[in-house]
């Protein structure tokens, strides 16, 4: 039987993050966004500390500071998404977090001089037309203040893939994933904390906005309860540690072309959940067509080559799932099928 391409996984990965917008869109109609990350992340926290505590010995100082780096990017990424979400839609949240795309060639460019291969540039523009044609506001309308915190959020995960991208191949993913989220949930804790602070000590009728959002009680019942054992179990705890051994297997500009497939789940949970208000119109769906094409562009090529030489495929699958550390020691320069030339 063979193994999964780190591409497969990847997309896989995709799907279920783009699952996350609608749930956390339900959710944040009444759950105080900073509490509900740091519930979710401290969950998913305390199911994989085993990881960091039982597996492959005590983590190193090499790996607390990718950890802390990789962990407060991850924090305040997904701080301005979900603060995002609370003003903008579950659908046009997950394509604006998707200009990370073209974000990402760009950043990969100015901070390692990183030059994508041609299969790469060409997915990347196919990418971005289809993000254009996904995110363009009617005639009329503006970016709202949600719009423009999802912005952010682009900019602050194009470098976390380059990154991340770069840094995983050092250590062990699953020991990496688990340190990332217990960084992630410590930035939680501490806008937490600095929130209730504030709170009792400020006069509600100067309270700004985030504090008013943080002042509200956490949904109770079975559905609120789902909802959040979804995100911090299956989106958190299960999903991140088999992201970070796919981000070990190919480069940042090809994993953020598969990452652009999530608005294309996203709206289409989005649509059979919320109604055709959430359907993105023929020039949205032309710019999903468009992803899906770049998605074929950036990981056809190896696709066809395991075809045509299925042993071979299996057996160079095989030794880059191989726990060696010096396979996993290897830079993103010495990954010829994945990178362009180094600079």
């Amino acid at each position: 039987m063979k193994r999964p391409t780190a591409g497969a996984v990847l997309l896989a990965v995709t799907c279920v993050w783009g699952s996350t917008f609608i749930v956390t869109k339900d959710l944040l109609t009444s759950a105080p966004p900073f509490l509900y990350l740091l519930l979710r992340f401290g969950i998913a926290s305390i199911l994989m500390l085993p990881l960091l505590l039982f597996r492959r010995g005590a983590p190193g100082p090499r790996l607390l500071g990718d950890a802390l780096f990789l962990g407060a990017f991850n924090g305040c990424g997904l701080i301005l998404q979900v603060f995002g979400q609370v003003y903008t839609s579950p659908a046009k949240s997950s394509f604006i977090t998707s200009l990370g795309t073209p974000l990402t060639a760009m950043m990969g460019l100015v901070l390692h001089r990183t030059i994508p291969t041609v299969a790469q540039r060409s997915a990347v523009a196919l990418a971005s037309l289809g993000l254009v044609l996904l995110t363009w506001p009617p005639a009329g309308t503006a970016l709202n203040l949600g719009d423009l915190l999802t912005v952010g959020c682009a900019l602050i995960y194009s470098v976390f893939i380059v990154e991340a991208a770069r840094r995983a191949p050092r250590h062990d993913p699953f020991v990496l994933a688990a340190a990332i989220v217990v960084v992630s949930a410590l930035v939680y804790v501490a806008c937490w904390g600095a929130c209730q602070i504030a709170i009792h000590a400020l006069p509600r009728p100067g309270w700004p906005a985030i504090l008013v959002l943080e002042a509200r009680p956490f949904p109770h019942g079975i559905r609120a309860a789902a909802e959040l054992g979804y995100m911090a179990v299956v989106c958190v705890a299960l999903v991140m540690p088999v992201q970070t051994w796919a981000l070990q297997r190919m480069s940042a500009t090809t994993a953020a072309i598969i990452f652009a497939l999530e608005p294309v789940v996203a709206t289409g949970l989005a649509v059979a959940f919320g109604g055709l208000s959430e359907w993105p119109g023929a020039r949205g769906a032309s710019g999903g067509f468009l992803v899906l094409c770049a998605v074929y562009v950036a990981e056809g090529k190896r696709l066809r080559r395991r075809k045509r030489s299925p042993a071979s495929a299996s057996s160079a699958t095989g030794a880059s799932d191989a726990p060696a550390p010096s396979d996993r020691a290897l830079p993103p320069s010495a990954q010829p099928e994945d990178f362009g030339p180094q600079k």
